[in-house]
């Protein structure tokens, strides 16, 4: 009786032991990790190869990059060919720049999200201005960089009743 008590309370105190254990190792490890590696370097010289939509793009590296805060149309829906066209005559074949929002760097597809630029203008706000996208912002998320421009644009867009909003 007394062996069978003492090996419950073994395997108990092991028990206990590998929950803290896992739980200690498992934080060390998250606070070891450095800061991600960057999806790209903000010093390579990126191009424009294929324009997919009017809010995503295929670079000269092979990756697919989405405009964030943004949604042009989609095929089959009014002024889908007019943002493609619009985003292929900006940017195609011409080298780029980007940035991207601190915790939204990548979508559930595997497409890098941010704010391309061209020439010094923000295709994101561009598409707007032109009634070629919407502004898309979600409610639990932190205001996006861009926001304010984007939004007013948007407005102004609207006012003015360019592409999608006539």
């Amino acid at each position: 009786m007394k062996n069978k008590i003492l090996l419950a309370v073994c395997v108990f105190v092991l028990m206990v032991i590998s929950f803290f254990a896992g739980s200690y190792f498992e934080r060390q490890k998250t606070n070891s990790q450095t800061s991600p590696t960057p999806l790209i370097s903000p010093t390579q010289k990126l191009t424009v190869v294929d324009v997919t939509d009017g809010d995503t793009l295929k670079l000269s590296d092979g990756k697919v990059f989405r405009l964030y805060g943004v949604n042009a149309p989609e095929v089959k829906e009014p002024f889908y060919k007019e943002a493609v066209e619009f985003t292929k005559n900006l940017t195609l074949g011409k080298e780029i720049t980007f940035e991207q929002e601190e915790k939204y760097k990548e979508d559930k597809f595997g497409r890098l999200l941010g704010y391309l630029f061209v020439d010094r203008k923000n295709l994101n706000v561009e598409l707007v201005k032109n009634g070629l996208a919407r502004v898309v912002l979600y409610e639990k998320r932190a205001k996006i960089k861009y926001q304010d421009e984007l939004l007013q644009a948007e407005s102004v867009t609207k006012q003015n009743r360019l592409g999608i909003w006539k």
